[in-house]
């Protein structure tokens, strides 16, 4: 779908809601310009389209109540990150391409190694920066290596550092015994890989293997006879969704047991995952953890419904609420700030994002309304489509999380807890268990 149609899909949904018609003189208007780092190829290409949209619909509201600072518009400017999480070069060229087009926030990318790439670039220039997926410790290691006046870089999703106890509280749910682990070797699935392996041994339960690899392979054979040889009960995967369908594929074509338990992880809760295996009724004992990117709440239900207002009936894709959220905050912070110089933008997420001493707007999405209150000079208290989007000092939120499963077409143990996620022909991502913070053990 092209941006033009989305745009009037957009504007003619949200005409009820815009009150009168402004008019934008766009000689007097300069507009204001937010990078967004997303990947429209590679592994994560797949996805990168649905969370390209979430921003583009958090814009169009914001355009569409009259624009920021006095009724300037904003523009996306989109670069294409490629799902290259490997060269440094490459995401150095990224953020100085943004830098260059003139961008006062970026949103993205999504692959932590990719975040924190660019951050290297960013945060020196003063340049906030939000993503809404890069859920690796080593964005919490970044933070904390700066002085706090010296930190731009946040994150709308919760860390990998609280998934993996729930990987460890899932397998110990599945009464596993015996787990291998299989991680991409990058900065997302190095530490998630290493803090799996921890937790299940803090809870007592044997590491068979730990075994790393890298992205974009033909085939991951070594890598799965490893882990066929260790015979694990279960398998913890820590995969984006090409590798790990092509892992899948591996598995099955070496003749793994259809016994084992696989645990994923939330870089596979996506239908790009099940595509990638070629098969879905190869995808068999398969639970995952991750997140709660689209839970049962008013906040959620609103921007979804939005959301497929604006495009046509389609649903938004798992973490495209994070995407959407993190577009909004930046938008609502440069409004709270009254200008777009970074320190002040910086300074200004927290303080829309977070509760003050008497918010005056927590109602879902409302960004028009939340616009106005600002313009007043109110505090507001934005409730993220997402879930709890207040920023702590290093720029992380908490948010519940999941344990998820998947079910083949046809399968006779269908889905059956709340929230279908996929269907069709695909089969079912359901989930059946929901961790709060408070279960997670510190």
């Amino acid at each position: 779908m092209t941006y033009r149609r989305i745009l009037a899909i957009a504007l003619a949904a949200l005409c009820a809601a815009c009150g009168p018609e402004r008019t934008l003189d766009p000689d007097a208007f300069e507009p204001i310009k937010i990078g967004l780092v997303i990947s429209r190829s590679g592994a994560l290409g797949g996805d990168g389209p649905g969370w390209e949209d979430a921003s583009r619909l958090a814009a169009l509201e914001v355009n569409a109540a009259g624009g920021l600072l006095g009724g300037h518009p904003v523009e996306l400017i989109v670069v294409d990150d490629e799902t290259n999480t490997g060269d440094a070069d490459f995401h150095t060229a990224l953020a100085n391409e943004l830098i260059g087009d003139g961008v006062v926030g970026v949103v993205g990318a999504a692959a932590s190694s990719i975040s924190l790439g660019v951050a290297a670039v960013l945060t020196p220039a003063r340049i906030p920066q939000i993503s809404c997926c890069s859920t690796s410790d080593r964005v919490t290691a970044f933070n904390e290596a700066l002085a706090p006046e010296g930190r731009f870089l946040f994150r709308t999703i919760a860390p990998d550092s609280l998934q993996s106890l729930v990987v460890a509280l899932t397998a110990e749910a599945l009464a596993c015994t015996n787990v291998a682990i299989l991680h991409l070797n990058d900065d997302y699935g190095q530490p998630f890989g290493e803090a799996i392996e921890a937790a299940l041994r803090a809870d007592g339960v044997t590491v068979a293997i730990r075994v790393p690899y890298m992205e974009g392979q033909p085939s991951y054979a070594t890598e799965v006879g490893m882990i066929m040889a260790a015979a694990p009960d279960c398998v913890a995967l820590v995969a984006f969704p090409g590798s790990g369908g092509t892992i899948l594929r591996d598995w099955n074509g070496a003749g793994g047991s259809t016994d084992t338990t696989w645990i994923g992880t939330d870089g596979i809760r996506a239908p790009a995952f099940i595509e990638a295996t070629g098969d879905p009724a190869l995808v068999r004992n398969f639970y995952g953890t991750s997140p709660i990117t689209d839970a049962t709440t008013p906040e959620y239900n609103s921007y979804s419904e939005r959301f497929r207002a604006s495009l046509s009936g389609e649903s938004p894709i798992p973490f495209s609420s994070n995407q959407y959220d993190a577009t909004a905050l930046l938008m609502l912070a440069i409004e709270r700030a009254g200008t777009t110089d970074g320190a002040a933008v910086r300074d200004a997420l927290r303080e829309v994002s977070t509760r003050q001493s008497e918010p005056d707007f927590e109602r879902p999405g409302e960004l028009a309304d939340a616009l106005k209150e600002l313009g007043r000079g109110r505090d507001i208290d934005y409730q993220g489509a997402s879930g709890n989007v207040d920023f702590d000092e290093l720029g992380n939120v908490i948010s519940p999380f999941e344990i998820w499963r998947y079910d083949a077409p046809g399968s006779t143990a269908m889905c059956t807890g709340a929230r279908t996620m996929l269907t069709g022909g695909l089969g079912s991502f359901c989930r059946f268990r929901i961790i709060s913070p408070e279960e997670i053990r510190p």
